[in-house]
């Protein structure tokens, strides 16, 4: 068997692996629940607009794309997701090819098939799936534009990184990685202030006109909503902790060993290969992420699937250091071999938590302490919780739902049976998508539910002023396979 791999064209190999997971992937998206970002993006896809509260329109546009074809389904929203990650993982082949050579090309695909963050992001449609394919094809366009002498490569590459932006704000860092290659490269920093740069930069704007044409009509909502997020709204602040948990994350997304030798390579090829063309590409579309993402996590920790594009050369550095490595001192292969299996085991369980749950919920029994969590909670007990809400919704005759979080409305109006309009309570201007859309109106016969999750459930004063009565109508755990899942409360909301 390992002869026939040995004799096999890597080439042949990665189609066979792509095929393989396209297929299983494509069959998996429709064995687990939507999460609730899923959800919330597909609301979005209900109305179209150049841009949304918080993110760029990409993703709504590739779920409105989805769900044409193949309708209002969990398969119709998650179907591009799949197609992206075949993409993405055919231009890491492309790219790591054209650095080095096929062998490293098919390692490269192998780990990044195993690595936790990429496999989950292959089977939700969320804007990292479209953000990685972009910043894959944009570093691809980079390193075949800095060696051969054409202009439309640069306008290309511009494109790319544009279109990346309209779907994750973080592809617009790939300009700021591409000027750090420029400005450490020597023999290419002519580049930096050449018409090829311009016509880069007029392309990528050209690219986010749908973006800044959207916040002129919308009173600069993004400026707002990133100025939260970055959590530096109101001071920044030096939190040694908050760093650490952003370490932590990244190591629990790619997997402790996988991401300890990722860590390894970069500071190893930083310290001896500096001066080789290939390895200060592959680390100026890596660090300079990273590096932002740890700064800003010194005042607060941002999100481990954040830093996802870095991972599109953090892979192939990686393959390459430890490649040598290996080649020099062979012992070394066990604690690659140890490396996969871990991450593999991580990459399984989290497509299936059922058997760690059944043990955890025994162990924890014996000990009288609390479950532990389920990693995969956020996609299961929502098919649940929406005939808990259906059968309040015949028992009430409500004709209004309400919910305290987009988590609720989202899936609300997806799960339900005729996937009705759902509302938040009322918001100030631009605090969530829902305040850009037109908000309910309360007439003496409406009848409203009321779904939250809150510890102190009953409504806000924004909602109990707009109703003369509120009574509490069922109050229960949503399950998932006799598991309990989440707590949620049901109020009706009569003006009488």
């Amino acid at each position: 068997m390992l002869n026939f791999l040995r004799q096999t064209s890597p080439v042949r190999l990665a189609i066979f692996l792509l095929f393989a997971l396209t297929a299983y992937r494509l069959w998996f998206i429709t064995q687990m629940e939507l999460v609730p970002d899923e959800g919330y993006y597909w609301l979005w896809s209900k109305h179209l607009a150049w841009s949304y509260r918080d993110k760029g329109p990409a993703v709504a546009w590739t779920i409105a794309l989805g769900t044409k074809i193949f309708g209002n389904t969990v398969f119709g929203i998650r179907f591009f997701a799949v197609a992206l990650s075949t993409a993405t993982g055919a231009l890491l082949f492309l790219l790591a090819r054209r650095l080095y050579d096929d062998r490293v090309a098919l390692w490269t695909l192998l780990l990044a098939a195993v690595i936790p963050l990429v496999a989950v992001g292959s089977i939700l449609m969320t804007i990292d799936s479209l953000s990685v394919f972009f910043w894959a094809w944009a570093a691809l366009i980079f390193w075949k534009a800095i060696h051969r002498d054409k202009l439309m490569d640069w306008f290309w590459l511009g494109l790319a990184i544009g279109a990346g932006f309209l779907a994750k704000f973080t592809n617009g860092v790939q300009l700021i990685c591409i000027a750090f290659f420029l400005l450490w490269s020597k023999e290419h920093r002519p580049l930096l202030f050449s018409r090829k740069m311009f016509v880069l930069c007029a392309s990528l704007s050209l690219s986010s006109l749908p973006i800044l044409w959207w916040n002129m009509q919308t009173g600069w909502v993004h400026a707002m909503a990133l100025h939260t997020r970055s959590g530096v709204d109101k001071s920044f602040k030096i939190h040694p902790m908050e760093l650490l948990q952003f370490i932590g994350g990244q190591f629990g997304v790619i997997s402790p060993l996988i991401a300890l030798g990722m860590v390894i390579a970069a500071s190893g090829l930083l310290w001896k290969k500096h001066t080789d063309e290939r390895v200060r590409f592959l680390l100026s579309q890596f660090l300079p992420l990273y590096g932002l993402f740890a700064f800003f996590s010194l005042n607060k920790a941002g999100q481990a699937n954040w830093a996802a594009p870095a991972l599109v050369t953090g892979i192939i550095f990686t393959v390459v250091y430890w490649r040598e490595l290996v080649a020099r001192k062979p012992a070394w292969r066990f604690g690659i071999g140890a490396a996969f299996g871990v991450a593999l085991l991580m990459t399984i369980v989290m497509h299936n938590t059922n058997p760690l749950m059944i043990v955890a919920r025994h162990v924890t029994d014996a000990l009288h302490r609390r479950p532990i969590p389920d990693p995969l909670r956020r996609a299961q007990g929502w098919q649940n919780f929406a005939a808990h809400v259906q059968a309040a919704r015949e028992k009430t005759q409500a004709n209004l739902l309400v919910a305290d979080n987009y988590a609720q409305a989202s899936m609300m109006a997806f799960y339900l049976p005729d996937q009705p309009t759902t509302y938040l309570h009322p918001e100030p201007y631009g605090t969530t998508q829902f305040t850009l859309w037109p908000g309910y109106s309360v007439h003496p016969d409406t009848r409203a539910l009321y779904v939250t999750t809150s510890r102190d459930p009953l409504p806000p004063t924004s909602v109990t002023e707009q109703f003369g009565k509120v009574e509490l109508v069922e109050d229960f755990w949503s399950q998932y396979h006799g598991r309990p899942m989440t707590e949620f409360h049901i109020f009706l909301c009569t003006r009488k």
